[in-house]
């Protein structure tokens, strides 16, 4: 009977003592939390015991992490949250393999984990963008285009100084540009100015189509558009010199009228830059389209020179390719003939006509030539 009545009371006195320290370990509400989030790599976890830190408010909630969630490092982690005061325990179920860990949730608000610094840096996504008829696209080669973007200076009337502008080569050798960047000019031979990291320092000769027949097509169909003929490269032994073949933009006009919203880049020699010796390129996004209503004469910003320009009718119309693109980007003097291309569907838009409107409601709008518009594709075709 005495051994009995010793075996209950070793009994009730070890229940005590488990009861006791299973509190102690758990339950302690002494202390507070450190402030300091611990991050828990994927070696540590394979252990079976954790920091000694103590645990937060209870969630009656369970969350399992599978190795697909990697921290920058590409090891697996979890983190345990800094803001929380002690109460009950938290738990949270690691699946690493056949090793579980206990840890503490995650914060429920991602401001909670992104703190005042901000996100944490991610890597990029793949290079690849939504192409024209819906299939990816590769990265696009922005070198290529910068290579093919040149300055262009051609000598006005009675020396009375230099017309200066933008263009691009597009294809072997044609180059494009505005039509008022050389309509004016005292000759049909023009300096085609190449850049090497964005500076135009490689000076070449383009000579331009018959300059009457340019100012014709601008003054009385608004359009503007001209090209200059590059010569043949054997013929040209100073071209030869700097190129196995002209640098041309190596992605074709674009065909998809289906363009608004589409991300667009800007390129050009504007006069923002100092002697306008840098490529710039902006970033902007079509806007509108544009039709032809007529021309008519427009007085200059100093009330010295009369020009004609495009009457502009503007529209939404996706159905069908028009003369005109506008553009949310700003634009200067000597960006003139430089490149739109739409990003987007990787593909050339046209030459810059230039200058900035829209700017009484504080954002700017560009205008430029699309020649992928049916009568400048042709004509192009036929230079």
């Amino acid at each position: 009977m005495s051994m009995l009545i010793r075996f209950i009371v070793a009994g009730v006195v070890g229940l005590l003592a488990v009861s006791f320290y299973i509190q102690y370990l758990v339950f302690d509400t002494s202390k507070e939390d450190d402030q300091t989030p611990t991050r828990l790599p994927l070696e540590d976890m394979q252990s079976s015991s954790l920091p000694s830190s103590p645990v937060g408010k209870k969630r009656e909630s369970m969350v399992e992490i599978s190795l697909t969630d990697v921290s920058d490092t590409g090891k697996a982690s979890i983190t345990v949250p800094s803001t929380v005061s002690t109460s009950t325990p938290v738990i949270a179920a690691i699946s690493l393999a056949t090793t579980t860990v206990m840890a503490e949730l995650p914060p429920s608000s991602p401001s909670e984990y992104l703190g005042a610094e901000g996100p944490p840096f991610l890597p990029s996504p793949p290079a690849v963008v939504k192409g024209e008829s819906g299939p990816l696209l590769p990265a696009l080669n922005e070198e290529a285009l910068l290579r093919a973007v040149v300055k262009i200076q051609c000598q006005a009337k009675n020396n009375q100084g230099i017309y200066v502008g933008s263009a691009f080569v597009l294809s072997s050798t044609t180059v494009v540009t505005a039509a008022h960047v050389v309509m004016n000019s005292a000759t049909t031979t023009c300096d085609v100015i190449f850049p090497s990291e964005r500076k135009p320092i490689h000076y070449l000769r383009g000579v331009t189509e018959d300059l009457a027949v340019i100012k014709k097509r601008h003054d009385e169909k608004g359009v503007d558009v001209a090209t200059l003929a590059l010569p043949p490269l054997n013929t040209y032994p100073e071209a030869r010199a700097i190129f196995e073949s002209y640098p041309a933009i190596p992605y074709p006009i674009c065909g998809d009228p289906a363009q608004l919203g589409d991300a667009l880049l800007h390129f050009g020699y504007p006069s923002n830059y100092k002697d306008q010796s840098y490529l710039s390129k902006l970033d902007g996004e079509v806007a509108v389209f544009a039709d032809i209503d007529g021309v008519e004469d427009q007085l200059s910003l100093d009330q010295t020179v009369v020009y004609k320009t495009p009457i502009f009718s503007y529209t939404n119309d996706e159905l069908r390719m028009h003369p005109y693109i506008v553009s949310r980007v700003p634009s200067f003097y000597g960006d003139s003939g430089g490149l739109a291309f739409n990003k987007t569907k990787q593909c050339i838009l046209g030459p810059h006509r230039g200058g900035t409107i829209g700017k009484a409601d504080g954002e700017n709008y560009t205008v430029f030539m699309n020649v992928g518009w049916e009568w400048i594709k042709d004509f192009l075709g036929r230079q």
